[in-house]
């Protein structure tokens, strides 16, 4: 992938860990699933509530390390355009 392409990946992840709405889903899902598994008897279900817990920190763990990617992504853009200004300036006629 390109630099602008991870940049923007990772500015829509942040906007999507940002989001309120995302937060708050995300958490109401992991308290249920918290206090399922907690409360839960069976072995069986106990570990498919403990599988869907992983699965739900995995996703937020890739939306931050897309993040993540991003911020370097967009960094090492403002780097090379800075870089290309500088070089451009010194062929600009005086």
């Amino acid at each position: 992938m390109s630099l602008e392409n991870d940049a923007e990946r990772g500015r829509l992840a942040e906007a999507v860990l940002d989001n309120p709405v995302y937060r708050e889903s995300f958490d109401l899902i992991e308290q249920g699933l918290i206090r399922a598994w907690r409360d839960c008897r069976d072995k069986a279900e106990r570990e498919d509530l403990h599988k869907l817990l992983r699965m739900l920190d995995k996703t937020r763990n890739t939306l931050e390390s897309t993040m993540r990617s991003g911020k370097v992504a967009a960094e090492d853009l403002r780097q090379k355009q800075g870089i290309a200004q500088r070089v451009l300036r010194r062929f600009e006629p005086a």
